[in-house]
């Protein structure tokens, strides 16, 4: 079990270690660096990046106060002394370091201490670090431990958990509430920004767990029970919010619509998209999209690219989707209607009854009207009015509006389209925008990008220059948060294939996770998966990818090159259901380039090098 948090509970003196699918270990007493599998009592330093497997750090008094760090395991700890020892203390002698790493003012005795280690180990005090060899530099390291308290142990005790996240199966869904009832205490919780409910903690075996959603009817449906046991879950609901209609306007052709009345559609192109299926898809031709876009090659698209298409009738009706806390009080004010008038136009009785998931229709022109419904189609598309924005700042629209009419720029008519499914992994949209727009395709080195990935994803890591601030996990980490999905909440390559936020699939897909490891190691490297070359190879987006952001080969540089594991492919928990569908359906990931070279060659950037299989 790897742990990625720690908190010291000073008055029972236990340290509560949590794992990455929220199981707890509890280790209670014993000698504090047994606790905080901390063998030589290594302090807390003010940057926690500094201090490798360090996972928390925990105040004691002693009788001073003191604040000491808290490793993911023994081990860890264990090779951070070892590390500090020679980092730190290598040109002094025993008796010169005990000064500084058991000094006075902490409430040691470094002269004792310095007698006591050479004693134990047998080396002598006036000894450099620098100069023992490696048995001799064993021993005074177990020397420490052995001073700092022995490891004497205390008591553990596993505690595990239920995890639950709302998913419409594709994106989470935020602040749909649940009633829980844990044992015989019952609880109003509403899921958070990520779909998920506040952890459920297994506090005593038996306990009966019952999670109820109230329905449009007023009744309490049973959507999870179970009994608490010795395992931790990780439960995904999904919701399916009805099927969505595309409505047709009445057929009035003889005034052609005018330029103004058009918005254009922002749209993102997705894997084994072409130019030519888009403008069918939108009733327009490959050429004006191109033109629109600056795309001097119709043949060349990128998925994840945004292009500005035109254009929707805004003076048509649309179809609204009941999202969990609307009333027709609310729809009204935010569409500019009438609620009587919505009500009459969509066969609604009573007005304080709607309920999650229900279309209705309404006019824009403020004039509501039912309208014939032509066709229905599940799963309708996240499209946003363009915006002269950077990506990472709009917002993700969860209206799931559909469209009413759409066609060509010039288009005289209307023409009826049936809304089109855009949310294929939404995050690599903001993946695309941070390789093209800040950092050139590798072109702009890390140091030079204007960002900390870090900071943006709440890791106290204040540079991503330098082997020891590695940001590949922090780059994914980042694209995911800035389109809604929950993160891992490390800097550790590792930790997407460790954190309950996460779900191993089958195959790669168009945005999974990809987690790679150094053989005999917990680093590695993670990224995007991008596309398929026709020779067989497919193409990574990451980040810390050649000191930047590019598309890489995985098998030639992580397999082969690197010699690297590859430990699987990972989706958001909230995004699994899509990915089985995708994955179902055949995961196409095929690109029209015919290799690495080719891709970017047309993106802009560097030729693959010896750099590009730089990772930390």
């Amino acid at each position: 079990m790897r742990f990625v948090k720690a908190t010291y509970h000073l008055e029972t003196k236990t340290v509560e270690y949590e794992a990455g699918d929220g199981t707890r270990l509890l280790k209670t007493g014993g000698t504090l660096n047994w606790r905080f599998n901390n063998p030589g009592n290594i302090m807390a330093l003010p940057d926690a990046s500094k201090q490798k497997g360090r996972i928390g750090a925990g105040t004691v008094y002693n009788p001073k106060e003191n604040t000491f760090a808290i490793f993911s395991s023994m081990e860890a700890g264990e090779r951070e002394k070892c590390a500090l020892l020679k980092r730190k203390y290598r040109d002094n002698t025993i008796s010169d370091m005990m000064s500084q790493y058991a000094p006075e003012t902490a409430g040691n005795d470094p002269v004792a201490y310095s007698n006591f280690i050479s004693s134990e180990s047998g080396v002598a005090k006036d000894k450099k670090i620098s100069d023992l060899n490696d048995n001799e530099f064993g021993k005074v390291v177990d020397a420490i431990s052995k001073k700092e308290g022995g490891l004497k142990p205390g008591t553990e005790k596993w505690v595990y958990v239920t995890n639950v996240t709302v998913s419409d199966g594709s994106r989470p869904v935020a602040d749909v509430p649940f009633k829980a009832t844990l044992g015989s205490t019952s609880y109003e919780w509403k899921t958070d920004a990520y779909g998920k409910l506040k952890t459920i903690i297994h506090t005593k075996q038996g306990m009966a767990i019952v999670v109820k959603y109230t329905n449009s009817a007023g009744k309490e449906d049973v959507v999870y029970s179970a009994v608490a046991g010795d395992e931790t879950k990780n439960i995904l609901l999904t919701r399916n919010f009805s099927q969505f209609s595309a409505k047709t306007l009445a057929e009035t052709p003889k005034a052609p619509r005018e330029k103004s009345a058009q918005k254009p559609i922002e749209y993102i192109v997705m894997s084994g998209d072409s130019l030519s299926k888009i403008a069918d898809r939108y009733k327009t031709s490959a050429d004006e999209i191109a033109k629109n876009n600056n795309i001097k090659d119709v043949s060349k698209i990128f998925p994840g690219q945004n292009l500005t298409i035109y254009g929707v009738n805004t003076n048509g009706s649309s179809v609204y989707i009941v999202a969990p806390g609307d009333t027709l009080a609310k729809i009204a004010e935010k569409n500019g209607g009438n609620v009587d008038d919505i009500a009459q136009q969509n066969n609604i009785s009573d007005p304080n009854k709607i309920y999650p998931g229900q279309s209705i229709s309404i006019k824009k022109n403020g004039s509501n009207t039912a309208g014939e419904t032509e066709k229905s189609a599940v799963n309708p598309p996240t499209l946003k009015t363009a915006s002269k924005k950077p990506l990472q700042n709009r917002k993700v629209n969860t209206n799931k509006k559909a469209l009413e009419s759409v066609g060509g720029k010039k288009s005289g008519n209307p023409i009826a389209l049936l809304p089109h499914d855009q949310r294929e992994a939404p995050w690599m949209a903001v993946a695309f925008e941070e390789g093209k727009n800040r950092w050139k395709w590798g072109r702009v080195r890390e140091g030079d990008g204007g960002i900390n990935y870090h900071k943006k994803t709440g890791i106290n890591m204040s540079s991503m220059v330098g082997d020891s601030n590695p940001w590949c996990a922090s780059f994914v980490n980042y694209c995911l948060k800035e389109s809604g999905y929950a993160i891992s909440g490390s800097a550790s390559s590792q930790s997407f294939s460790k954190n309950k936020n996460f779900v191993k699939i089958s195959q790669p897909i168009y945005g999974a996770i990809v987690v790679f490891r150094k053989r005999g190691s917990w680093t590695g490297h993670v990224a995007f998966v991008y596309c398929k070359f026709k020779d067989g190879e497919y193409g990574v987006l990451g980040g810390n990818q050649a000191n930047s952001v590019t598309v890489n080969p995985l098998k030639k540089v992580y397999l082969e090159q690197l010699n690297y594991e590859l430990i699987g492919y990972y989706v958001p928990a909230s995004y699994h259901p899509n990915a089985v569908r995708i994955v179902k359906n055949g995961g196409d990931l095929s690109s029209d380039f015919e290799s690495i070279d080719k891709l970017r060659k047309n993106l802009g950037s560097n030729m693959l090098t010896l750099d590009d299989t730089k990772t930390r």
